[in-house]
């Protein structure tokens, strides 16, 4: 271990000490390699006994990372293929949005959350989850269409859940193949796969190990059942919808983030799996918004820290505790995996403890 890997190791094991959260991972590297990682902490706070310690194997709930690393990235790939369009109407990939306002706006307007749409709302509670699937997203859908504007079409941003369910609904229908079958064809198993997958409902996925207690780390814990939520999506309304969405669902080890990562950060004649121009249009700030086409970007005192370069780097952060941001000028990748919302989601120190850990990875660079 170097000077510097030390520094962030001693960083992680207090805020583990302090409460911050009960364990995380981070991990640094490059397009072309891992530099570092490390794992400090436990996966969850009670029992089965001893506490199953965090390590590089340990799958996280990835929360809304599953929009740019999924979502984003496979409307690049539609786009590219032409089988969607950026400035087309929702309408004209997602038919059942026909005649609404929200069918009206475009796909560039939700993935740089300027659609208008609200923020949130506990629509998962009007859904009956005791419901085929299919018919749940169906009225989930109608849900969401009648919601009202929350903000001007086209202009300020209003981050939102609901634009990238839309979006993930979209795919579904330009394909005719689920969100989660499309993320392992298009996406995993080009990258090497196995380190990130959704949890649908009902799968048997290979790398779903049956000791679940000491595979996933926990997350918040249920009301109903006094227990942890563990290896099952902490989004009610990924949840709702069988643990798979565009805007939540993805769970996964911090190398399973960082190869999710790399192809965001390939420089001109790589060979990525991106388009050039594509890329370079979906990585850039959409003015006078601060949203690329899918990520955020680094604005003053936001979790990125100090030391990303502006106009240069983007991210994104998830409810749960988990953080991937990227620097394409100086080629570096910082990821971070916590689980922060165990056993309770009013747990925020995260948000003062994350650009300060940024910000000592970036000195071990």
């Amino acid at each position: 271990m170097s000077r510097g890997d030390g520094r962030v190791r001693e960083m992680m094991e207090t805020a583990c000490r302090e409460g911050i959260f009960p364990g995380g991972i981070v991990l640094w590297g490059d397009r072309r390699e891992i530099r570092g990682e490390v794992a400090v902490g436990v996966g969850r706070l009670t029992p089965p006994d001893p506490l199953p310690p965090v390590t590089p194997a340990t799958f996280f709930d990835l929360a809304s990372l599953t929009k740019p690393l999924v979502t984003g990235a496979l409307v690049l790939l539609f786009v590219s293929e032409g089988r969607m369009a950026l400035d087309s109407p929702l309408s004209a990939s997602l038919p059942e949005t026909q005649g609404s306002r929200w069918g009206e706006v475009s796909l560039r307007e939700l993935l740089s959350h300027s659609s208008g749409l609200p923020a949130w709302a506990p629509l998962y509670q009007k859904v009956d989850g005791s419901l085929p699937l299919e018919v749940r997203k169906k009225q989930l859908l109608r849900e969401i269409l009648a919601l009202p504007p929350a903000g001007e079409r086209g202009r300020a941003a209003l981050y939102s859940d609901f634009g990238f369910m839309l979006l993930g609904w979209a795919l579904e229908a330009a394909s005719g193949d689920r969100l989660d079958h499309l993320f392992r064809s298009r996406l995993a198993n080009p990258l090497g796969g196995g380190g990130a997958d959704f949890l649908s409902e009902g799968s048997s996925l290979p790398w779903q190990s049956s000791d679940r207690d000491r595979s996933f780390a926990a997350t918040e814990v249920d009301p109903e059942s006094g227990a942890p939520f563990v290896g099952i999506v902490h989004d009610e309304h990924a949840r709702i919808l069988g643990g798979v969405s565009g805007h939540a669902g993805l769970f996964g080890t911090a190398r399973g983030v960082w190869q999710l990562a790399r192809p965001w950060m390939a420089k001109r004649g790589e060979g990525g799996i991106f388009p050039e121009g594509l890329l370079e249009e979906f990585t850039r700030r959409q003015e006078p918004r601060e949203w690329a086409l899918g990520f955020d970007t680094p604005t003053a005192g936001s979790s990125s820290g100090t030391k990303m370069t502006p106009g240069a780097s983007i991210g994104h952060l998830g409810y749960s505790g988990t953080s991937v941001w990227m620097d394409r000028a100086r080629d570096r990748i910082i990821v971070l995996l916590t689980n922060r919302v165990h056993p309770t989601r009013t747990n925020n120190r995260i948000r003062e403890f994350r650009p300060r850990l940024h910000d000592r990875v970036a000195e071990v660079f």
